[in-house]
């Protein structure tokens, strides 16, 4: 073939059947040569030759849906942005922050280490860990003079590791350090404010409910099951609540799902009021949730569900000028009283909620 020359495909082929022809799809034949049809082929190929080579560049096809009053839209124009975050000059501060890199429900907390960090179990510790295999008071960090961070173990059961090797003295931590207590991995880094707000988004994607900033089902779930487990070892209660809202049904279909998440969204900002740092919640699903109080008996786990659900009865819920009136059934189990797992644990508690339901909804049931 001609240099320059594009290959022109025979007319029709590879384009299915015939204009009005039954049957499967087909190429069909080229004509012989010496017919008409060759000779008026041949004919037709010299005249797009021709026009190819007096415009090798041919106008592209005009879409039928393109008109005069039905203009192409053209791209948005692009937003000026300050960029001074990143401009030229000194290197930003760097501070240290531990952050949790494997461990359940911990998993992307993260905090600054300060002159003296103590790392454990203790709800009282700079950096608390939900891990049965970190000791109460597992490891230590001090700062020094030039500002050196040095780790310690001290006297923990299972013993601390850094990158994988046993720690049997002061180390002198080095940015990108892993820490192994227990079951769970700690990394130390240096981090700047970027660094440091991107850590913070990260962690707050993975363990919190965007609608009602309640912890995710996961790391509900997580600590749900270490809080039992201690629980058992400690030979205390652990009350849950199953929590299911009334009234947001008629809502949506009244008003729009907006003013149902409007609701859900409440009621869980509502439910973390009355917990304060005593308990854990979640969304489990939709508009129920779940709670859980370490250290409550039965009877005090039913106070609290009570004050809980006069609360979202009481509240002056409004969105766009609407009042919307939801409340709230709660169902109440414990450990070890109903259960010793957690997922029976869950089940005696949602079977008080449906006792709750039929009982007429907003109230308390055992």
């Amino acid at each position: 073939m001609a240099a320059g020359i594009p290959f022109l495909r025979w007319p029709g082929a590879g384009r299915g059947r015939r204009p009005g022809t039954q049957g499967p799809s087909q190429d069909p034949e080229p004509p012989r040569a010496g017919s008409a049809t060759a000779a008026a082929s041949g004919l037709r190929l010299r005249r797009d030759l021709r026009s190819i080579a007096c415009d090798p560049r041919p106008e592209r096809p005009r879409s039928p849906f393109m008109s005069d009053s039905n203009p192409p839209k053209k791209h948005a124009e692009t937003v000026r942005v300050s960029l001074s975050d990143l401009e030229q000059g000194a290197e930003p501060a760097r501070r240290a922050f531990l952050t949790v890199i494997r461990g359940g429900q911990d998993l992307g907390i993260h905090a600054e280490v300060g002159d003296a960090t103590t790392i454990g179990r203790a709800p009282e510790a700079s950096f608390t860990l939900q891990d049965l295999g970190v000791s109460w008071e597992h490891a230590s960090i001090r700062r020094s003079a030039g500002d050196v961070l040095t780790l310690e173990d001290v006297g923990s059961t299972n013993g601390t590791r850094v990158n994988g090797s046993a720690l049997d003295g002061p180390h002198v931590l080095r940015d990108g350090d892993k820490i192994q207590v227990g079951e769970s991995v700690v990394r130390f880094a240096l981090a700047d404010d970027m660094d440091v707000d991107f850590q913070a988004q990260i962690a707050t994607l993975v363990g919190t409910d965007p609608l009602t900033g309640l912890e995710s089902k996961r790391r509900f779930d997580d600590a749900l099951d270490f809080a039992i487990k201690t629980a058992g070892h400690d030979r205390t209660p652990v009350a849950l609540l199953m929590m299911d809202m009334d009234g947001v049904k008629q809502i949506n279909d009244t008003h729009g799902h907006l003013f149902g998440a409007h609701v859900i969204g409440e009621t869980g900002r509502i439910i973390a009021l009355h917990l304060g740092q005593y308990g854990h919640a979640a969304r489990f699903g939709g508009d129920e949730f779940s709670a859980f109080f370490p250290g409550r008996d039965k009877t005090r786990a039913c106070k609290v569900a009570e004050h809980i659900r006069e609360a979202v009865e009481t509240a002056n819920m409004i969105k766009g000028g609407i009042p919307l009136k939801p409340t709230l059934s709660i169902g109440v189990g414990v450990f070890p009283e109903d259960a010793t797992l957690p997922v029976d644990l869950v089940a005696r508690a949602d079977a008080a909620l449906y006792r709750a339901k039929n009982a007429g909804k907003n109230r308390v049931s055992t």
